[in-house]
């Protein structure tokens, strides 16, 4: 199951893993998407049953529920459909991952998309069964490492990694900061 590749040249130096990821943890992507897109349908939902009480005003409020209500109930059903679909329209989210860990940032690449983090913006990073969870100082979606199809030995080495970067950059007491814009980066 164990399918991660290490190709290590020092940890200071950095490394790169490669890992595909199972069902576990497509599962944990896939839970963290519907809670998103609950968010989204509630939200819709409220404007909805807001939009509706304004039928009962007059003049603006009349012409506000008027509009509201449509949007509410495509903002519901957006949020609904998104969690359904995304799997489909995302297949890179079963393709391998390559992460890349550098001095400077953690990057992901997958074949389609590619995502640098620099260490500066991190915030937080937590363990689960099945993934590091990131937290991002300026981004409300996490990121996460898959760590379901890597062996105890590469995970041990990861996470010494991981707790070595953040505790230097505690360390030299650099704030937490944005992360800079790239291009077609998602």
């Amino acid at each position: 199951m164990g399918d991660g590749e290490f190709s290590n040249v020092g940890l200071q130096n950095g490394f790169d893993l490669v890992v595909t990821p199972d069902a576990r943890f497509v599962r944990l992507l896939r839970r963290d998407l519907r809670r998103t897109s609950r968010t989204f349908a509630f939200a819709g939902l409220l404007m909805s049953i807001t939009s509706l009480g304004t039928f009962m005003a007059e003049g603006a409020w009349f012409l506000a529920g008027l509009v509201g209500l449509p949007f509410g109930v495509i903002w519901c059903f957006a949020g609904l459909i998104n969690s359904l679909l995304h799997l489909r329209r995302n297949p890179e989210m079963l393709a391998p991952l390559r992460y890349v860990f550098t001095a400077d940032a953690i990057e992901w690449h997958t074949v389609h998309t590619s995502l640098r983090l620099p260490w500066t913006a991190i915030k937080h990073v937590s363990r689960s069964r099945e993934a590091y969870r990131v937290d991002c100082a300026d981004r409300n979606e996490p990121r996460y490492l898959c760590r379901t199809t890597l062996t105890s030995t590469q995970d041990a080495q990861l996470a010494a990694y991981l707790d070595e970067r953040l505790a230097a950059r505690l360390a030299v007491k650099t704030s937490v900061q944005p992360m800079p814009p790239t291009g077609g980066s998602q």
